[in-house]
């Protein structure tokens, strides 16, 4: 591809993100900039890709290129890393994944007669924070997390556990509704990340923390659960396979003019 051809091409493809990018934002006003929406959109955590700080500065570096380019586009062009990523973080903000792309499908689980003891081994040894807690047909009944305990103590339902202690001895505190400092949502495995990013976000600062989102066929608590999300996942998604990484040598000189010039200076 020329550099004719790539500048071309990243033109495009920006013309069309900022048109996403505005209604991403939610401004109503007759003319809205790509940068005015793009700090809109990242400052108040409108999508997760956005949301990340590397990919905030990196469509910043576009938005500056895309001004020269449209003054003197004679001086520059992206070079083929740099167009790669682009055309990447483009079809993922435009086009995001499902929930069932992103959630963690192999999870471990428990059952309501999985001892207590067991459970807490089980979370230390793979390092995780819930256990989901399953009946006969693999249906969410509970979700046993680090604070369950605390949670049974605080209330005095019990006040000592003894080792043939299980699940069904604090199923009431398991219960999703039941749990103190988080909540919990089933979605639907076609649900867009987006929409995902948006349940698991607080709205206010005393709002419960969304532990898991509990991925399902339709969203509904009596299906089958097919996988869990968590923030982390939401915000490693589109790293794995989406683009291409700049190399240290590209960054930024030869990003910006392609070998051809130094880095015109960003305002």
């Amino acid at each position: 591809m020329t550099s004719d051809e790539r500048t071309n091409a990243f033109l495009v493809a920006f013309k069309k993100l900022e048109k996403e990018l505005v209604h991403i934002s939610r401004l109503k006003d007759d003319y809205v900039s790509f940068s005015r929406a793009l700090n809109q959109t990242y400052y108040n955590r409108l999508h997760p890709i956005i949301a990340q700080r590397d990919n905030y500065d990196f469509l910043k570096t576009a938005s500056d290129l895309r001004n020269i380019l449209s003054h003197e586009n004679e001086i520059c062009a992206p070079t083929d890393a740099f167009l790669s990523k682009f055309l990447a973080l483009c079809k993922a903000i435009e086009s995001p994944f499902s929930c069932y792309d992103v959630c963690t499908k192999d999870i471990d689980v428990g059952k309501l007669s999985t001892p207590i003891f067991q459970a807490i081994s089980l979370m230390e040894e793979k390092g995780i924070t819930h256990l989901p807690i399953l009946d006969s047909h693999q249906v969410v009944c509970g979700i046993f997390s680090r604070s369950t305990i605390f949670d049974c103590l605080l209330q005095g339902r019990k006040t000592a556990f003894e080792e043939t202690d299980s699940m069904y001895d604090i199923q009431d505190n398991i219960l999703l509704s039941n749990h103190r400092n988080e909540s919990y949502f089933f979605v639907s495995r076609r649900m867009n990340v987006l929409s995902a990013f948006q349940l698991i976000l607080k709205k206010k600062a005393h709002d419960k923390s969304v532990g898991l989102l509990l991925v399902t066929e339709n969203g509904k608590k009596s299906e089958k659960l097919l996988g869990v999300i968590t923030m982390t996942d939401l915000a490693k998604y589109q790293l794995a396979d989406m683009y291409v990484p700049l190399s240290e040598k590209e960054k930024p000189r030869q990003t910006w003019a392609d070998g051809r010039i130094g880095d015109p200076g960003r305002t």
